[in-house]
């Protein structure tokens, strides 16, 4: 044997085991466990009344049974000192025993006995350890006298060992530690070469330590340990690259994805890594990476099911938000009190929703649409030659302003130069239509329609009642709605009667956008006042998430709205006054084309109304995908209330922001001399000309706009929304004064609110990360340390309230927590004390009775072994193949997927599955496309999360589809076939290609015993693959990638399935 191969198990001399393990015997026998230890209340009492007695007897006062709490010692006192409590568990009586037969709980003899000692010790309470002040300093144990300890965290590991009777394992071989480590810093397996260069440096090295540190400190370095490290983040933080629920379409919200992959490789402090995503954008002049951090509270799941009742699905995002922020940076399960008081920790269901304040005001509808827009609010993300483009439209934009207000003082002057004009004005210019109903209608309108129907299903007619008692003057109309030529004085002037269902599409009108000036007259009675009514609309319909143009009345206010999304990003204005009800007015509103709301206006009867601005925000085209309306509709919106019972007489629409002289004409009827205003918009050529130059920069601007990626991300309101206690949660439940509640943190949960940071998201970040906050230290090294050892130190990192388990090492969780803090919050330097430890560092075999004494290693008498994640498993795959691409961030790709087409299958809505082509086939797992209701097939098969909810502990199970996805997926085919290659490409006979081919995949050299193996399965293969050559074609054409020419095929497909069967082994997919 040659033992001073990495690969081979490092040499123990019976002797040095004997006298070191006579070492250990001294070291632990002073802090031997007594048999009867005292009982502690935290350790040994809470969890049997959490488990057993908190449901009907603990915080939520509604469901709390006999006015008893056993949470709280004052409210429990009375009871455990009469004795009643101690009577009640012991009582064989079904109506007085404790828990009743009814609740389906019982108590062990063992827990009574508990409580009992507990009982006579004088029952003292104890502050649950989670919810304790993390110590200012953790004292180092010092009782390891045989050298074992190479941090001060292994000072704690052995300590409890030796407290139960265990000792360490022996260190794990070179190469072991090195896989391990190598898997558990960047997701990938070590090279033959790497392990090789690992041994020379430890044989050239006069110090072994400083080898095995400078080689963390390159793993470390690696662009792959941020990307292997997202992984574990983006599954708290529900990434995917689909909305999910029902439709479940795709969105573009990867380049948050990328933002916590370079946080990870530029060791963002943590501290400064929540508050980034917790409230990035109310950081002082926040950079566009602390904004698009922010996407964490937005990459939840949205809804786009028709009749989605918008305030309903807000709130739904809200509480997701909430919880996210629960259970990924406090460890807490405050779902449980959404609906009640929690069940079993101190959270009131009023401290839910004054923590749900504080996510509860960005300008947000709740839905999405089925068009490619983004919810708002939102953030741009140019790339720099698309920043330079739109810097230059906006340049642009300025130079056509400025050139029209040179055209506009031209044309003034001209008009000051020359005699003014006595002819009067009765026409204005630009006008695009003219729809009246004089005419009654003689056939169907082919394009009216029924709300909730498309173009193709025609309505029956609306009625027409003739109008006597307008006011306002008749209008000629160019056309009429049928058609017919238009109508003399003497045909009686007719109006349109809405139903508030069915509308009346005005034909031939080109989409108004952004950048296009227009008026628009109507002359309406409204018959019936309602929240909010459709006059004349031009929006995409079929969608949740309108947008283009609406002119709508909202409690009798006249509103002005251009949106690309409702309410986010929009402009929008509301008169100041109600419009009067039940009398015939004509309305007017026009746009300048600015993209602000100052350049939207609204006239009653020619006088201009005084407007509030609603909505002062817009990005990119407003009209952006025509379903089946996007037409100028005439009183009635998709899927929305019309304008029910009114009456519309006639409509005009023109091309251009009329002035105020020419809306006052149409008003009166009246022939009135022109104006310089009217003279510069309407008849200056010049002037009309720079306008027109003006539009179509404007134009420009938007297109450049429009090919800029973005994604959802916090923006908060002026003004925060209200906040109240929702009965039961339901989003529509009465609310008073008596529910209102404000941005707080939890009642009886330390610490307080800091008095010196704001009531908003920064100041919620600030009590978070604050150094004395028991939890998020806590809960962040315990999911850390997990990512090392397969399990946390508790081993319910989603909940550290009562209803979780306690650390297996209290005092050791204590000090990595405030270690961390004073680090600054480190995590590469968490990770490399830890890899580096002698507990970390530790053979994971579980020799003599270790398997019974420990079973899941809970104290960490030997090293981890688990199976690598999916990632980690295909991520294997393609580096062994030598297929791995390296090219980082980006949009996420679609590698092979089994069958036609699952994502159809799965759901009729959704796109189909467009596979990747070419190197996007083999870039790393982390990449490729998360669809929530259809995630990758071979993905699932090892736990990955479809990623709906925030999840920070994922499934580790052991099914035989998992060994058949190895054997048969093409993916993994492909890459034996590819690993197979690579190794007959090499220099040597048959046996070193085999063992190269077996230490790329393992990391060690094959026995010999698994040298003969493999040696008789190649050899089997040979003759099967020389008896069927058709069999051998078949296998070498799975995958896109074509097998290499040069090759034997017999000898390629025998190798192949060598590959195969290495790759399905545990020495493969585990580590160890």
């Amino acid at each position: 044997m040659d033992t001073a191969s990495p690969y081979n198990a490092m040499p123990t001399a019976k002797l040095f085991r004997t006298l070191r393990c006579a070492l250990y015997v001294v070291a632990i026998a002073l802090p031997s466990l007594a048999h009867a230890e005292e009982v502690s209340f935290d350790r040994d009492v809470r969890p049997i009344l959490s488990d057993k007695c908190y449901y009907c007897h603990g915080p939520d006062a509604e469901t709390r049974e006999a006015d008893l709490r056993l949470d709280l010692e004052d409210a429990a006192r009375d009871a455990i000192e009469s004795g009643e409590v101690a009577r009640r568990i012991h009582s064989d009586d079904p109506d007085e025993m404790m828990p009743p037969p009814y609740s389906k709980l019982s108590l062990t003899d063992d827990a009574k006995v508990t409580v009992d000692r507990w009982i006579k010790a004088g029952a003292k309470y104890e502050v649950h350890w989670a919810f304790r002040p993390l110590p200012a300093s953790v004292p180092v144990p010092a009782g390891d006298t045989s050298g074992w300890a190479k941090t001060p965290l292994d000072a704690f590991v052995f300590e409890s060992l030796g407290r139960r009777g265990l000792a360490p394992q022996d260190e794990a071989t070179p190469a072991r530690w090195l896989r391990r480590v190598t898997f558990d810093l960047t997701g990938l397996p070590p090279t033959p070469e790497e392990i090789e260069a690992f041994d020379q440096r430890l044989t050239d090295s006069g110090n072994r330590e400083a080898a095995y540190a400078a080689e963390v400190d390159r793993l470390l370095a690696s662009p792959a340990y941020g990307e292997h490290q997202a992984v574990a983040w983006l599954d708290a933080a529900r990434y995917a690259d689909s909305y999910g629920y029902q439709s479940d379409k795709l969105n573009t919200q990867w380049p948050y994805r990328d933002w916590v992959v370079r946080a990870f490789n530029d060791n963002l402090p943590y501290d400064d890594f929540l508050t980034w995503q917790i409230a990035g954008d109310l950081l002082e002049n926040p950079t566009r990476d602390q904004r698009l951090a922010t996407a964490f509270n937005r990459i939840h799941r949205l809804n786009n099911e028709g009749g989605a009742v918008f305030e309903e699905w807000r709130l739904e995002n809200v509480a997701d938000r909430v919880h996210t922020f629960g259970t990924a940076v406090l460890g807490l399960t405050l779902e449980c009190s959404r609906c009640h008081d929690h069940k079993y920790d101190p959270i009131s269901q009023r401290d839910y929703y004054s923590l749900s304040a504080f996510f509860n005001s960005i300008d947000e509808n709740g839905v999405y649409d089925n068009s490619e827009k983004v919810p708002a609010p939102s953030l741009m993300l140019p790339t720099d030659e698309q920043a330079a483009t739109l810097e230059e439209a906006r340049r642009a934009v300025e130079a056509a302003e400025a050139a029209y207000q040179d055209a506009v003082a031209n044309a003034e002057q001209r008009l000051h130069n020359q005699p003014p004009s006595d002819e009067p004005l009765d026409q204005i210019p630009d006008q695009v239509l003219a729809l009246g109903f004089d005419v009654p209608f003689k056939k169907e309108l082919k394009e009216t329609y029924y709300a909730g129907k498309g173009d193709a299903n025609p309505a029956k007619p609306l009625p027409t009642v003739e109008v006597t008692d307008s006011p306002l003057p008749r209008l000629k109309p160019t056309a009429s709605a049928d058609g017919a030529e238009s109508a003399s004085e003497e045909t009686p002037r007719m109006a349109v009667r809405l139903d508030g269902e069915r509308g009346v599409v005005m034909p031939g009108i080109e989409a108004f956008d952004r950048w296009t000036p227009f008026s628009l007259v109507v002359s309406m009675r409204e018959t019936k006042r309602s929240a909010e009514q459709a006059v004349i609309a031009q929006v995409s319909r079929g969608q949740l998430a309108f947008n283009g143009w609406d002119l709508t009345i909202t409690d009798g206010f006249l509103e002005s709205r251009m949106y690309r999304v409702w309410p986010g990003n929009a402009i929008g204005v509301r008169s100041k006054t109600a419009i009067p009800a039940d009398q015939w007015i004509q309305v007017t509103a026009t746009y300048d084309g600015r993209s602000r709301a100052a350049g939207l206006k609204l006239y009653v009867n020619g006088v201009e109304l005084e407007t509030e601005v609603l909505r002062d925000q817009i990005k990119k085209r407003a009209l952006v995908k025509v379903m089946h309306g996007g037409k100028l509709t005439i009183g009635q919106r998709f899927r929305d209330r019309g304008l029910d019972g009114g009456l519309i007489d006639d409509v005009r629409v023109y091309r251009r922001a009329l002035t105020d002289t020419e809306i006052g004409h149409l008003a009166t009827g009246e022939s009135i001399a022109s104006t310089a205003a009217h003279y510069v918009s309407a008849v200056d050529a010049e002037a009309r000309e720079a306008m027109a130059e003006l539009t179509a920069a404007r134009q420009a601007f938007v297109t450049a706009e429009e090919a800029i990626n973005e994604i959802p991300v916090m923006d908060e309101m002026a003004t925060p929304r209200e906040a109240h206690v929702l009965h039961r949660g339901a989003y529509d439940a009465p609310r008073s004064d008596e529910t209102l509640v404000s941005r707080n943190t939890f009642t009886d949960l330390a610490p307080p609110f800091p008095a010196d940071q704001p009531r908003d998201r920064l100041g919620l970040a600030a009590w978070a990360t604050a150094p004395d906050h028991p939890l998020t230290s806590r809960v962040t090294v315990n999911r850390l340390w997990g990512g090392f050892f397969g399990a946390g130190l508790v081993r319910t990192p989603e909940n550290f309230g009562l209803q979780g388990e306690a650390p297996t090492h209290p005092e050791l969780l204590d000090w990595l927590a405030r270690d961390f803090i004073e680090s600054g919050w480190d995590v590469k330097r968490f990770s490399k004390q830890l890899v580096l430890s002698a507990t970390y560092r530790q053979d994971s075999r579980a020799t003599g009775s270790l398997a019974e004494d420990d079973r899941d290693n809970r104290w960490l008498a030997r090293g981890p072994a688990y199976r690598l994640s999916a990632e980690e498993i295909r991520d294997l795959a393609l580096a062994a193949s030598g297929r791995l691409n390296p090219q980082r961030g980006g949009p996420p790709v679609s590698p092979y997927q089994p069958g036609e087409d699952l994502w159809r299958e799965s759901n009729s809505m959704s796109p189909s599955y467009k596979q990747s082509v070419g190197q996007a086939l083999y870039r790393r797992s982390l990449y490729s496309v998360w669809k929530r209701t259809a995630p990758l097939p071979n993905m699932m098969a090892f736990d990955s999360e479809s990623r709906e909810v925030c999840i920070v502990k994922r499934a580790r199970t052991n099914t035989p589809l998992q060994a058949l996805v190895l054997l048969n997926d093409v993916q993994f085919l492909e890459a034996s076939r590819s690993l197979a290659e690579r190794a007959l490409s090499r220099e040597g006979d048959l046996a070193s290609r085999l063992d190269w081919a077996f230490v790329t995949l393992t990391g060690r050299r094959p026995d010999e015993t698994e040298r003969e193996v493999l040696a008789s399965l190649h050899a089997d293969e040979i003759k099967h693959y020389r008896a069927d050559p058709e069999a051998a074609a078949a296998l070498l054409s799975l995958g896109e990638s074509q097998p290499s020419e040069d090759l034997d095929k017999t000898e390629l497909a025998a190798m192949t399935i060598v590959c195969r069967t290495v790759l399905n082994l545990d020495a493969t997919v585990w580590k160890r």
